[in-house]
């Protein structure tokens, strides 16, 4: 699990490296040992942690497409769910659909009722209750790709990059405040800029092109003006939906050498491995160490109430130790028992160095 899923390792590969080293274990045999352990172990985890999840008052969302064999659409869609920055607890998950609707957004965050950064994609508008904060990368990415070969910094599509890169830079250096401090310093600082930024593109609106690519950008910042300005609102929230896209990026690079799943039912238990795997990671965990720990411990476990439980999810400190206590265990047996062979290694060779000896003097 932890070659496919995190060294991105796909199945025939990994047939093909137990052969040589003298397992005839099947592709068939890991995908069974996946389905097996998700249906039995991971799923309630998964469950448990989408619960701690929904009760986060800031959330990230994305979307990227994925192939699964037996749908008949050509894609299906794994859609990434995680905490903010500034949570404790860390949570990532993700969630495959065979569809990219409003419908999927609404079924798994329900009546959720936070923050929740994305991009400007349709499905997100159909939640009721949550407060939707618009990625101003994706604004800045807009006027980037409008500024033409070799322009002056007198351009309109510069002048409107560089609106977008100030408040970047703004923000980088308000890094070391707490929430208080950076919500403060955004209604002086922050929003005069914003406020100075969408005055200049309703003048430049009237001089520019609708199709081009300078108008599109200009009106896709006016088009979604108050969803951009929500991250004035707490100092929690980020000027960009990063966190979300670079989560996607694990998945992509599995997609690229897995390139697809077989079932809808294989594609789901991919997506709860990588999410017990990227909260492993938000909390400093060595997910092979983390994989190996809850396959010991969850068969042994009669409900997810127990104490055991708890500590698996968000007793990181405690976690820590018991994990490296038990491969400190493993690391001294490892080393008694090579340290048995190198013995042995001496004694059958200690005939050889006396014959030598001998034939030497």
């Amino acid at each position: 699990l932890y070659q496919k899923y995190e060294m991105k390792v796909p199945d025939y590969r990994q047939e093909s490296y137990w052969r040589k080293m003298g397992l005839n274990i099947s592709r068939q045999h890991l995908n069974n040992w996946g389905l097996k352990s998700t249906e039995y172990y991971f799923k309630p985890m998964y469950d448990l942690l989408k619960t701690k999840l929904l009760t986060q008052p800031v959330l990230h969302a994305d979307e990227t497409y994925y192939r699964v064999l037996e749908s008949e659409t050509a894609k299906t869609y794994y859609w990434v769910f995680l905490s903010g920055r500034h949570d404790k607890h860390g949570i990532t998950l993700y969630h495959h659909n065979p569809h990219r609707s409003g419908q999927v957004a609404l079924d798994f965050l329900g009546a959720y009722a936070g923050f929740l950064h994305c991009d400007m994609w349709q499905a997100y508008q159909r939640l009721p209750e949550a407060t939707l904060v618009g990625c101003w990368a994706h604004v800045r990415k807009k006027f980037f790709e409008a500024v033409a070969q070799n322009t002056s910094d007198k351009s309109i599509a510069k002048q409107g990059w560089k609106y977008c890169t100030q408040m970047f830079r703004l923000e980088k250096e308000w890094e070391h405040l707490s929430s208080e401090e950076r919500y403060q310093t955004r209604q002086e600082q922050l929003k005069p800029l914003m406020e100075d930024f969408f005055d200049w593109c309703r003048r430049q609106e009237i001089s520019v092109l609708p199709g081009s690519k300078l108008g599109r950008a200009i009106n896709y910042a006016l088009k979604h003006q108050e969803t951009f300005e929500h991250v004035l609102l707490d100092g929690r929230l980020e000027l960009s939906n990063n966190k979300a896209e670079r989560a996607v990026k694990s998945l992509v690079m599995g997609r690229k050498n897995w390139l697809f799943s077989q079932s809808f039912a294989g594609a789901q238990t991919s997506g709860i491995i990588l999410s017990l795997i990227e909260t492993a990671k938000r909390h400093g965990l060595d997910p092979e160490k983390y994989l190996n720990y809850l396959l010991q411990k969850l068969p042994n476990e009669e409900s997810l109430n127990s104490e055991a439980q708890k500590l698996i999810c968000h007793g990181k400190k405690r976690f820590k130790r018991c994990v490296n206590r038990e491969y400190e265990k493993k690391a001294v047996l490892e080393n008694q028992t090579r340290t048995v062979f190198s013995m042995h290694s001496v004694i059958w060779r200690l005939p050889l160095y006396v014959y030598y000896i001998l034939l030497y003097i």
